[in-house]
């Protein structure tokens, strides 16, 4: 995605942490809805983050990782091509779909929502052929990240 992040002279768009944490939140049940299969989902929450080499008391990014676990592997690529089929409908760009540069060649999915000025990243893990002890065989692992966005002014990220 290109954003802020790269580019220190433009002005990040102001919003509360909050509102963008809550933006986050809703982008992810949105794509696992889409996904839409019922297994082990990572509890954790959306984050914030530093934004770059700018000011961490005025500029920051969400971030929201998580993953599902516990489904049959045939039922997680079926998730992963609803994801392809299903996202552009709702804003966002398909940037890349296949296989990733790792040994395992994982099935990637980049995604980017320019106009709410977020990324994602959807990795389908597949051990099954060698799994891992204590691992589990597989699970598609999402991570939703923000563009840089900044505090209205009096307030400061008091988040990290």
């Amino acid at each position: 995605m290109n954003d802020s992040h790269d580019r220190p002279t433009s002005a990040p768009e102001t919003r509360n942490v909050s509102e963008v944490q809550e933006e986050a939140g809703r982008l992810s049940s949105a794509i696992l809805g889409i996904i839409d299969l019922r297994g082990e989902v990572s509890k954790p929450g959306p984050g914030v983050s530093l934004c770059g080499e700018r000011d961490p008391d005025r500029f920051y990014s969400v971030r929201h990782a998580w993953s599902l676990g516990k489904v049959p592997v045939a039922d997680m690529k079926k998730g992963m091509e609803r994801l392809k089929e299903e996202l552009p409908g709702k804003g966002w760009k398909i940037v890349r779909y296949g296989p990733d540069s790792s040994p395992s060649k994982s099935l990637e999915m980049v995604a980017d929502a320019t106009e709410k000025n977020f990324s994602v990243s959807v990795r389908l893990l597949d051990r099954t052929k060698r799994p891992k002890p204590g691992a589990p065989a597989a699970l598609i692992s999402v991570d939703l990240t923000s563009g840089c966005f900044q505090v209205p002014k009096g307030k400061t990220v008091d988040a990290y």
